[in-house]
């Protein structure tokens, strides 16, 4: 876990890859946990109190903010649910899309017996809408194939969106095999999903985080 920013009101990190934000059936260490002791061992306070406000899926790295005070909490909960934030992410995904940019518009529902999220027309009353938009920023040619970077703008958070909308558009994001990923050598690796950056204003700043994925494991391009 690397550190970007703390103050009295936030802590922000880098969360690794095939980390879990928090604790789940597989009893693997967490982020939560990492920022706990972090707390208790380097800055010596006991039981100290950790706001989550938003999370990542396990495979994806990146950019999360966790609050220091429960009002720290509660602020930045309102910020998240009114997307008065901008989250970026980037997302290598096979193929290259047609339009160089766009903005995707869908309708998303859950299959939670799968944990999947799946396309849906907007007259399903349990679908949800959510937006993003792309830009295509570097294309690589490989032996495999073509392999696209896109710099992603999150305009909602639903779970799995991006995955799910990159994957509908038929560009599913690289060793995302849930969603569709055939990319040879990148089973059981990880998945190229990125939070790089998270921009709002509250307490009377404003907060800027970025990150990059690291040059190794599924962000190697041979």
């Amino acid at each position: 876990m690397k550190i970007l920013f703390e103050d009295k009101h936030v802590i922000a990190v880098e969360k690794p890859q095939n980390c879990p934000i928090q604790r789940d059936q597989t009893k693997q260490r967490c982020l939560m946990d990492m920022v706990i002791d972090y707390f208790e061992f380097e800055c010596g306070i006991s039981n100290p109190y950790i706001g989550l406000v938003h999370r990542l899926d396990r495979h994806t790295g990146g950019v999360v903010v966790f609050a220091k005070t429960e009002q720290a909490t509660r602020t930045l909960n309102a910020i998240f649910v009114s997307h008065f934030i901008t989250k970026r992410y980037l997302a290598r995904v096979e193929g290259r899309p047609i339009e160089g940019k766009a903005l995707l518009v869908d309708y998303l529902t859950v299959d939670s017996k799968l944990n999947k999220t799946n396309i849906d027309v907007y007259t399903n009353p349990s679908a949800k809408k959510a937006k993003l938009s792309y830009i295509i920023t570097q294309v690589y040619e490989t032996e495999q194939g073509v392999l696209s970077d896109l710099s992603i703008n999150l305009f909602t958070g639903r779970q799995h969106q991006i995955r799910a909308q990159m994957s509908h558009l038929g560009h599913p994001v690289l060793g995302d095999e849930k969603y569709g990923s055939k990319w040879p050598n990148t089973a059981h690796v990880s998945m190229a999903l990125w939070a790089t950056e998270l921009k709002f204003d509250t307490f009377g700043k404003h907060y800027h985080f970025e990150s990059k994925p690291p040059e190794s494991g599924i962000w190697l391009i041979k």
